[in-house]
């Protein structure tokens, strides 16, 4: 692993202006940390000591230097090799007040002693003193405000001290990979009581040789306002320093081609200073930079919060509106400024920072992320568009597999209560069903009474035309007749036994009451709607039922002081335990993730736990039951961790519950709402809120029977309605390391009113016989009616019209037989005279022949 592989937390936060032991000061006794791939030592001015964590995996432990086993009173910094050899080497002032530099060594355990520590002689105390190790780790170059100097490490341990010529009093100093040049930045004196920002370019030719400066950064003429913090200065091969301003949050981006004037520069943190406190190089190409970003007041130096950022240089560039690819939160750094080492991670790997220790571990990428370089950077989601799902599919951003739409879908709840029919008046019912006729299919058509009547009359027309026939054809045959006319005589419901023919339309007659009866039966026990399975058969609306309903909103009454008969189905609503479910959909979290129920109530909060975990279709869904202790109740679901849901579905369900054999039923309840984003681009925000309201619907239904009891039925009725700009987010590179956790409330309230559904029938018993009653009388009464006004009006009226035609019709006959005869030449007048004589003995017929027994 190499040296850009790792994160330097505080590189180096050398002291301010002057040293002065005020243990309140964070410049002073922050914590100085550096590291390398075997190991990270931070020094603890507080308490005195050094605090070293070894990185190897075969001794992964922590280790302690007392100060005394030194001169150290106080440590300005400490630096590391960039090789992996375990030393560190550091500059502190003495008891004495002395300046020292030394040397710590180690044979890889935490046996670590002081190998060397020499004393800058002829110097006063230095209240500004940094250190930086070169290159190739031979050595460290120190700059105070009086001195320079080398600390030679390989082959042979010596000190090199020059007086300090640049006339510059140091803040921050770096020294390129390739050791041939440092960047040194701080404080040029431009008058005897002016001193202003400068920055030098300086040449490390070799170890005995004076450091000299080779061009200047005109810090001071960047910005209008002055500087009077500690900076720090990273360097990298490409030519690229930063440059910070704690006080006004500031950093720099200049190119060592051009010091002039800088690339570009970032400011942020109104009102706090800090940013920038220390800056880094991920790689020796430039592309990515580390800056800490501490956050502390001007009036009072007061240390608020810690972070590190990680910037994408080569593809984002360098300005206020930059946004950091990755921050470490404050986790990492405590009050006092104790950090933890991020290592790089393998590709597909990412740092885990959720430990105990002072090192990080690597851990595979969640599933629906990944990394494709090293880097201490997150795996990050994958794009929606490269998912590459079906359309039937749901792969939004951070997917971790395929699942249909259908997997997810809402499941609704018939809560809706029938609506009476138009007509509730028995009477009319059943004329209406009596008398139609419907030919739109052969349902309506075999139920019609109509149809049936039609065919009773098809066959009394049969039997009328055959008994026709029979006498024409059969005139001898008259007992038959006579005795099938006098049973439909005794029959006769309509002319009283007049005529035989009256028999034959009773048996219509008594179809259609027959079918009237029968329908009437059907439709009594079509009540209630609830305990009919299937459609009717009795009328051509199969849905037609015996039942009335009636729906109003009442405001619910305190149990306590009700007497009602109601108030044992409000009870039995009340009794139910209510299970809540929630499905996170398209997530990475599993069951073993950590994740947990909290109550809020009021100013408690507790925990309830989780009833049932399950991961479902292929683990792209988390499922979770949780058991609610109350109905009316605030929970919200924490998820820690830095993984998305795409969508969610959130439901209540509930078992059913009777008393009195089934006469109060409370039904079950079961119903989820799914809340999916339009667009795949988003995720559930990490902040959302469902509130569910809850309302108790009574139904009553009245009893068939007036001596029976009513019956009660219940449900609860939910709404459940959010604002979909609220609960998703459009997530990316730059938002998605913000996620440290997702919370989930719930809110479930009841409604104050209830809603009450009353089902009666629309005719009983009592009332069905008599009305069936009522219309045999009057489907007689009018068929005898119409036989009355057959008999006198319609008879005689045709017997007048049938006389007169037939007189007419007969008068007619007789002219044309006159105009009809012919004259006979008879050549035997005797044989006149008994032709004459035959027609005048012959009978008068209706018709004449002009033909008969006529001979030419």
């Amino acid at each position: 692993m190499s040296f850009i592989n790792i994160l330097f937390i505080v590189l180096s936060i050398p002291p301010i202006l002057m040293y002065t032991k005020v243990s309140t000061d964070y410049d002073l006794y922050g914590i100085k940390i550096a590291l390398n791939d075997r190991f990270l030592v931070s020094a603890d001015n507080l308490f005195l000591v050094w605090y070293i964590r070894l990185f190897s995996i075969s001794n992964n432990s922590n280790c302690l230097l007392l100060y005394n086993s030194t001169t150290c009173d106080f440590v300005y910094s400490v630096v590391v090799s960039t090789s992996n050899n375990m030393s560190f080497i550091y500059n502190c002032i003495d008891f004495q007040g002395n300046n020292v530099v030394g040397l710590v060594t180690s044979n890889g355990t935490c046996s670590f002693h002081l190998e060397d520590e020499r004393i800058v002689s002829n110097y006063s105390t230095q209240d500004n003193f940094v250190i930086a190790i070169n290159g190739d780790g031979t050595g460290v170059y120190g700059f105070a405000d009086d001195f320079m100097l080398f600390y030679q490490l390989f082959p042979t341990v010596n000190m090199t001290v020059w007086q300090n010529n640049m006339s510059i009093s140091p803040r921050a100093v770096d020294i390129s990979s390739n050791q041939y040049y440092a960047v040194l930045v701080g404080y040029c004196q431009s008058s005897v009581t002016v001193a202003v920002e400068c920055g030098f370019v300086v040449q490390l030719n070799a170890s005995l040789t004076c450091p000299y400066s080779t061009s200047i950064f005109k810090i001071n003429t960047a910005v209008t306002y002055s500087w009077t913090d500690s900076r720090s200065v990273r360097l990298t091969t490409e030519s690229r320093t930063y440059t910070p301003q704690s006080v006004m949050s500031v950093i720099f981006l200049y190119s060592l081609n051009d010091t002039r004037a800088p690339i570009s520069f970032r400011q942020t943190g109104a009102g706090l200073m800090g940013y920038g406190k220390s800056v880094a190089w991920l790689d020796k190409t430039g592309h990515k930079a580390v800056i800490l970003a501490n956050a502390y007041s001007y009036s009072n130096y007061q240390w608020i919060s810690s972070s590190v950022h990680v910037y994408d240089i080569q593809s984002d560039g360098f300005n206020d509106s930059t946004k950091p690819v990755l921050i470490y939160p404050n986790g990492l750094l405590d009050r006092l400024g104790n950090g933890i080492a991020i290592l790089s991670a393998s590709p597909n790997y990412y740092a885990n920072t959720n430990t105990s220790e002072y090192v990080t571990s690597s851990l595979p990428c969640n599933r629906g992320t990944s990394r494709d370089y090293d880097g201490i950077e997150l795996c990050y989601p994958h794009l929606a568009e490269v998912n590459n799902c079906s359309h039937e599919f749901y792969c939004p951003y951070g997917a971790v597999g395929e699942v249909a739409y259908s997997s997810f879908e809402s499941i609704e709840q018939d809560q809706e209560y029938p609506e009476s029919p138009e007509n509730i008046v028995f009477d009319d019912i059943l004329m209406q069903n009596i008398f139609s006729f419907n030919f739109k299919s052969i349902h309506c058509l075999l139920v019609s009474p109509i149809t049936w009547v039609l065919v009773v009359m098809i066959i009394v027309g049969i039997v009328v035309a055959g008994m026709g026939v029979s006498e024409i054809f059969y005139p001898h045959h008259h007992s038959i007749r006579n005795q099938a006319k006098h049973i439909f005589r005794k029959i006769d419901l309509i002319g009283e036994g007049e005529i035989w023919i009256g028999g034959l339309i009773t048996t219509a007659i008594i179809v259609l009451v027959i079918s009237a009866y029968a329908f009437s039966n059907a439709y009594l026990h079509q009540y209630p709607i609830e305990e009919l399975k299937v459609n009717n058969s009795l009328a051509c609306d199969v849905t037609l039922r015996n039942a009335k309903f009636t729906t109003t909103t009442q405001k619910r009454s305190d149990p306590r002081r009700t007497t009602k008969e109601s108030q044992v189905i409000f009870d039995l609503l009340d009794s139910q335990l209510f299970t809540l479910n929630i499905d996170l959909i398209q997530t990475a979290y599993t069951c073993a993730d950590n994740f947990h129920i909290q109550r809020n109530n009021g100013y408690k909060t507790t925990l309830i736990s989780i009833t049932k975990c399950m991961m479902k279709y292929n683990d792209t869904i988390l499922s979770l039951a949780i058991e609610l202790p109350a109905h009316e109740i605030n929970v919200k679901l924490v998820l820690t961790g830095i993984k998305t849901i795409g969508a969610i579905r959130i439901g209540l369900s509930a078992p059913s519950a009777y008393v009195e054999d089934g006469r109060f039923t409370a039904m079950k309840l079961n119903f989820a709402s799914t809340f999916v984003s339009s667009s795949l681009a988003e995720v559930l925000a990490e902040s959302t809120t469902f509130p569910i309201e809850l309302t108790k619907i009574i139904n009553r239904t009245d009893p068939l029977a007036n001596d029976g009891l009513p019956r009660f039925s219940a449900i609860w009725s939910y709404s459940l309605t959010v604002n979909s700009d609220q609960v998703f987010t459009n997530e990316s590179r730059y938002t998605f390391f913000h996620r440290t956790q997702t919370n989930i409330s719930i809110i479930i309230t009841q409604n104050i009113f209830y809603i009450s559904n009353l089902q009666q029938p629309i005719a009983r018993q009592t009332e069905v016989i008599f009305r069936c009653l009522l219309f045999t009388i009057v489907v007689l009464e009018v068929f005898g009616l119409i036989f009355l006004l057959v008999k006198l009006l319609i008879i005689p009226v045709f017997r007048i019209l049938y006389n007169h035609c037939h007189k007419k019709f007969s008068r007619k006959n007789q002219i044309d037989s006159a105009i009809d005869l012919v004259v006979v030449t008879v050549d035997n007048k005797n044989h006149l005279n008994t032709i004459a004589s035959t027609f005048r003995n012959q009978k008068p017929h209706r018709r004449w022949s002009t033909t008969s027994n006529v001979k030419r």
